[in-house]
């Protein structure tokens, strides 16, 4: 552990020597802003003159940084920062079972649900699928294309104070371009440089410009045309098998005992011969496993489209109107294994043709396995957005604000699965679309066939495919409404260092889901997938809220900010402050902190959704770890998560130089988390209300619910330092961003508490934290060149399952650039960039789950090289 600390922090030490300024403005460039407008920054509702001024930790990324870190959309971005951690955006098919095609933050790994999302200050619809684990996010894939984007801000600390609800861990606030003149057209293609292939295609175009002397309109639009990479085409994927499989395995009643009542568990006699692995389970059972590993998913089918205009224009002297909408749309397909598990244990009985065993018995597989083509399932995310408002002067140093925004987002989900009658239909010889049943036709006679288990080269099972595998659909509806006022100012009265700002507001929301299910699913049909049931929710929000900053003297401003909320029946009221300092020191040396309390209350799909999913599920009765369906019912009951945040910064900044450091610590209660379906078998593998089996004993549904159970308490610091070095070959710009964890407890719903720090954590309500993430990076230019080198780390962390190492993550990823304004059109600022994402072609760290790698921390796409055409006009 010592030698760990030690490593870390003389990689952070060594990295000081050399600060830099990428995603800095620079003094004269601060100068401007603040000679053009007072604006408003993320973390306050109070108007000032430039970003810095802020006592709050802000991170802030422009759009041309965005091309420099080689970024192809949002999603590149958040992998990077580095205190982000367990985001889920790799399209894992065993933790994203709908989610798929998403990508979400998640800033100091306390749950995706946990980051506030804006778009231009303004609140974004959720999505309308949920994590596996119950959580709702706002899908950062469907805000607005690239190219619409100015910069985005992110505050570190908490900010319920300010925003409300979800903001406990920070905020995301993505500010579109207000300033462009002309048209930018941008073409990107992108290649995996390793085994297997993968390729992205996007073009992004925007246009901006002033209509007359008083508006301005953006108008963005674009397109990502992205192909699919299996983990079968890596060469660092390790076996994932199951022990439902084709070759299947069979429970034999005659051979009960004690130790297996339902009867013994068999491999298929030609299970190895046949393509499958013999295992030798406890109690004499034996399996024969399914490597299910090469079918997963590393990268999807994605074709998305973006589309966002905005306009803003004088109504008068005082005010300003505006106006804007949104469209996405990600149609996507992902291959899957043949054919999913089937739980259920259907029988089989003695009268099969083919049954070698000479009684009724129960089948323990799926009906397609080895060497059958991978199935797919297809997913459509759609996403609207219209929102409007106006903000003007009331009396000089006085404003006023008004916004009201309208989302929605549509989800269709379309996996394949078993249909569980039709299979035992086929298993007892009545399979087949035209068969009529067994009250007018004979098994296995004319139309009716037999699925056979024992032969997975059989042609009557590849005939009655169509039967046996149906579609799972469901149609996910997430809506938003929000109206919100706000008047601000700087006249209240005056201290010694100047005018009181302040600011007062009222905001009122409503949400609500619907989920609708064809017959078939919420019949629960399915074998593996199980069904789930048509559900609706809604709940509207009133929040007032305050903020104060008081000058004390030229060198010392403190804040203050409290909230209201009221969620009516669902989730009560809270009332939450935020206190916060700045001192300048000097005129390059600053310090500043802030405390706060915050709050995210449950959401509409944790009062009152359904959700089914599946899961690992050890059994304690046997000790065998199969899939099982996990069914988790809203509570209404549910209150919120509370925190307490605190963050101490420092900001040094001497001509071009500039280093920031913050400590944050982060403590929270009643952390609102599903039910551990795993602690539910533990406690009672028998309790038929909670724990569903089937005729042949097997685990089929755990019932479970979401619950106020955990605590994380969580710290760490933050290092950010820049700096130009101008020569006569160029100006350099080296540049550290580092985040290193200190602590990270986790107390499960018993009240243990758990060291969760460079940990996995796979089976809690935390996130992987590897103790420490950062980036090494040296940005050149010289006239019409320019080159960027990026070094990336994550750092070693332990499977907390099984003990072992994960080691480190290491990347490097190198860019070129050409200005070529002298070539086709003069200051047009037109680029030629090309560039290569991990070129050292680092495989993710082996972890010993299914995949073979950490989704939440690792990136399975390896090398990609791409190039970037830039042309404005």
């Amino acid at each position: 552990m010592m030698g760990n600390y030690k490593s870390h922090l003389l990689w952070c030490l060594s990295i000081l020597s050399i600060p830099t300024g990428a995603y800095a403005e620079s003094n004269e460039e601060v100068q401007a802003q603040s000679s053009i407008e007072t604006i408003t920054v993320t973390g306050s509702r109070i108007r000032r003159s430039v970003q810095a001024e802020s006592s709050s930790p802000i991170s802030s990324t422009e759009l041309s940084d965005l091309t420099d870190i080689g970024a192809n959309d949002v999603r590149d971005l958040i992998e990077v920062l580095p205190f982000n951690a367990g985001s889920q955006n790799n399209s894992d098919n065993l933790s994203q079972n709908f989610t798929v095609g998403t990508s979400n933050v998640n800033l100091r790994g306390l749950g995706v649900s946990s980051t506030l999302v804006l778009l231009n200050g303004i609140r974004q619809v959720t999505s309308a699928v949920v994590t596996d684990q119950g959580a709702s996010f706002v899908d950062t894939a469907s805000l607005v294309p690239a190219l619409a984007i100015k910069r985005v801000e992110i505050l570190k600390d908490g900010a319920s104070a300010i925003y409300g609800s979800d903001a406990v861990a920070g905020v995301v606030n993505f500010i579109t371009r207000d300033d462009l003149e002309g048209g930018e057209l941008q073409y990107e293609y992108r290649s995996r440089w390793s085994e297997g292939s993968q390729d992205d295609t996007k073009i992004d175009f925007a246009y901006g410009g002033y209509v007359g002397d008083s508006a301005h309109m953006l108008l963005a639009i674009s397109y990502l045309e992205r192909s699919s990479l299996l983990l079968d085409e890596v060469d660092w994927l390790k076996p994932a098998t199951s022990s439902f499989g084709n070759p299947g395995s069979f429970v034999i009643p005659s051979l009960a005992d004690e130790n297996n009542p339902s009867g013994l568990t068999v491999a298929d006699p030609n299970c190895v011969a046949n393509g499958g692995s013999l295992s030798q389970g406890a109690n004499g059972n034996s399996f024969c496993l399914f490597d299910f590993g090469p079918q997963i998913t590393a990268v999807p089918d994605e074709d998305r489209l973006q589309a966002y205009v905005r306009a803003k224009w004088d109504w008068s002297d005082t005010t300003r109107m505006w106006a804007e909408a949104g469209y996405a749309r990600n149609k996507i397909t992902r291959e899957v294994s043949p054919s999913f598990p089937v739980l259920n244990a259907p029988s089989i009985l003695a009268s099969h043709p083919d049954n070698p065993y000479g009684e009724d018995i129960f089948f323990r597989g799926r009906p397609y396995g080895v060497g059958k083509p991978t199935e797919t399932n297809y997913y459509d995310h759609t996403t609207t957005r219209v929102a409007f408002g106006a903000d003007g002067e009331i009396t000089e140093g006085i404003y006023w604000q008004a916004s009201f925004v309208a989302a929605a987002n549509d989800a269709i989900v379309n996996p394949r699965d078993v249909i569980t009658d039709n299979f035992q239909a086929a298993l007892h010889g009545f399979g087949g679309n035209k068969c009529r049943g067994a009250a007018t036709s004979q098994a296995g006679v004319g139309e009716c066939y037999y699925f056979n288990p024992f032969d997975p080269q059989d042609p009557d099972n590849e005939r009655l495919r169509d039967y046996i595998i149906g579609d799972y659909m469901g149609d996910a509806e997430s809506e938003m409404r929000v109206y919100e006022a706000v008047i601000t100012g700087d006249s209240l009265f005056e201290l010694d260092g100047g005018d009181v700002g302040f600011a007062i507001g009222i905001q009122y929301r409503d949400e609500s889901i619907n989920n609708v299910y064809d017959s078939f699913t919420q019949q629960d049909s399915f074998a593996f997938l199980i069904g789930n049931q048509n559900f609706t929710g809604e709940r509207n929000v009133k929040a007032l809220f305050a903020e104060v900053l008081l000058p004390v003297s030229e060198n010392l401003e403190l804040g203050a900010a409290v909230r209201y909320e009221d969620y009516g029946e669902f989730g009560g009221d809270t009332t939450n402050p935020k206190v916060s300092f700045l001192w300048l020191a000097t005129e390059e040396l600053s310090f500043r902190g802030t405390f706060s309390t915050s709050f995210r209350a449950p959401s509409v799909h944790q009062l009152q959704g359904v959700q089914t999913n599946f899961a690992n599920i050890t059994d304690p009765e046997d000790g065998s770890t199969t899939f099982g369906g996990n069914r988790t019912i809203g509570d209404p009951n549910l209150v919120p998560e509370t925190s307490e945040a605190l963050n101490l910064g420092v900001s040094y900044a001497y001509d071009d130089f500039n280093f920031d450091m913050d400590y944050w610590d982060f403590s929270f209660e009643d952390v609102l988390t599903r039910e551990s379906h795993q602690a539910v078998v533990n406690a009672n593998p028998n309790d038929p209300s909670r724990v569903v089996r089937t005729s042949a004993g097997t685990i089929s549904i755990v019932n479970t619910k979401f619950i106020n159970a955990e605590a994380i308490d969580t710290s760490g610091i933050d290092i950010s330092a820049s700096t130009i070095y101008r020569t006569d070959y160029g100006d350099y710009s080296p540049q550290l961003k580092a985040t290193y964890l200190l602590s990270y407890d986790l107390m499960d719903a018993s009240g243990k508490t758990t060291d969760g720090l460079g940990k996995l954590n796979l089976n809690t309500v935390g996130n992987p934290s590897p103790r420490l993430r950062g980036s090494i990076g040296l940005n050149w230019s010289n006239g019409m060149h320019r080159a960027n080198v990026y070094v990336r780390h994550v750092a070693s962390y332990t499977n907390d399952i099984s003990g072992a190492n994960i080691e480190s993550f290491n990347t490097l990823d190198l860019q070129y650039g050409m200005n070529l304004g002298q070539v086709l059109k003069e200051d047009s600022e037109s680029n030629l960039i090309v560039g290569v994402v991990n070129a050292t072609d680092e495989a993710p760290p082996y972890v010993a789950v299914a995949g073979s790698y950490d989704p939440r921390t690792g990136d399975p796409r390896g090398r990609r090289a791409y190039i970037k055409f830039q042309f404005n006009f």
